[in-house]
């Protein structure tokens, strides 16, 4: 009876590590409208460009408009379960498609008083990496410096 227990028990240690996915990335990002995130991912000898952005929040759903590779992307996401995420190959598509690396962005949350909305990042696999990554200037603070920059003129 022992052996049957210490059998139990070690096979669903190692299912649970089995079903658990992987990461070799993983990052939280907040984007403003319009405002651009861009990464160069290396996958092997090539390194690739990713840049997203989000361009409407309407009816709970985020536009996001997203170009990896010179191929553009453009979907919906939702912050509720099963249509908050979206996966995109990273490698070449080949027979070994579930042994590429993948990107996943899951669509966390959105803040309507600050008009940002909220991600989190995965590379899922290996074979990729993040070499570089920024993210463009808010264009909410431009606006602001600008206002600031015209009253300052305007009161000489």
């Amino acid at each position: 009876m022992w052996h049957f227990i210490a059998f139990i028990s070690f096979l669903s240690i190692n299912t649970s590590y089995a079903a658990s996915p992987l990461w070799s990335w993983e990052k939280e990002l907040s984007l403003e409208k319009e405002q651009t995130y861009q990464a160069l991912i290396q996958v092997g000898d090539v390194q690739k460009e990713l840049i997203f952005r989000w361009t409407l929040y309407k009816n709970y759903g985020l536009v996001i408009h997203l170009r990896y590779d010179k191929f553009n992307h453009q979907f919906v996401l939702y912050a509720d379960y099963q249509r908050n995420a979206y996966k995109i190959s990273l490698g070449k598509d080949t027979q070994a498609h579930k042994e590429n690396p993948h990107l996943l962005i899951y669509f966390k949350d959105f803040v309507i008083k600050d008009e940002k909305a909220y991600f989190k990042l995965y590379i899922e696999g290996q074979g990729a990496s993040v070499v570089n990554e920024s993210i463009s200037p808010s264009k909410k603070k431009s606006k602001d410096e600008d206002s600031v920059t015209d009253s300052n003129e305007g009161g000489s």
